[in-house]
């Protein structure tokens, strides 16, 4: 039985979305196809993650959103957040891993991340239907022709890209304010829209009240 590799299967992957992202101006890199749009320096990528342990490969599809000039205004705050004398690290870390920690959070210009594809199901669609026609953003396999009509849920991650990418593109500041945590509040900050910055900060800490790492990202944020 011939072996086949984690490179061979994200080629066979990339012959059927590669002519599909590459009409909608995406570009590979490996196992990613990115898009780039000049106007809000926003890039959007596709990501084959796949890994093969236990004998078996594992997949999972991502889209990624990134935007270097603004993650870097972002953690310019998040850096003060870091190094914060009462911040809480892990207990027994030394200084170089908490270097290598900070370093490593500051150097990240991700705004944001789909990992969760069930948010694509149509509106009176149930989740095991929706299951049943798309699974392949989230499985394992031995041989990807396990997988039924495989190609064509390729091709289907591709229709839903493209619809995560104008969701985003409507109202660029919009989805951020909605979907994003630190990002949303340095934006509301920067809008001077005061009102709607506690409102979305109450409304995190709602949900994570015990994020020191959140509380002090607000205070370093409102002082500044």
């Amino acid at each position: 039985m011939v072996k086949i590799t984690k490179d061979e299967v994200i080629l066979d992957m990339a012959k059927v979305i590669g002519p599909l992202f590459e009409k909608k101006g995406f570009v590979q890199k490996k196992n990613k196809f990115e898009f780039h749009d000049s106007n809000t320096n926003n890039i959007y990528q596709y990501e084959i993650c796949l890994s093969k342990r236990k004998g078996y490969f594992s997949l999972h599809l991502h889209l990624n959103l990134f935007n270097k000039p603004f993650m870097k205004e972002v953690n310019e705050v998040l850096k003060k957040v870091l190094l914060d004398k009462d911040y809480d690290y892990l207990e027994g870390w030394d200084d170089k891993s908490k270097k290598s920690a900070i370093k490593s959070r500051l150097s990240n210009f991700r705004l944001g991340m789909l990992a969760d594809w069930r948010g694509f199901k149509e509106e009176n669609e149930s989740l095991s239907d929706f299951r049943d026609r798309f699974s392949i953003w989230m499985c394992v396999f031995d041989d990807i022709n396990e997988i039924p009509n495989w190609k064509a849920q390729l091709v289907q991650s591709v229709l839903f890209t493209e619809k995560w990418v104008l969701d985003i593109q409507s109202n660029p500041e919009q989805w951020i304010i909605n979907k994003t945590y630190y990002p949303a509040l340095y934006l509301l900050k920067k809008q001077n829209r005061i009102i709607k910055l506690n409102e979305k900060y109450s409304y995190l800490l709602a949900k994570n009240s015990s994020d020191d790492e959140l509380i002090l990202f607000y205070k370093y944020l409102t002082t500044s």
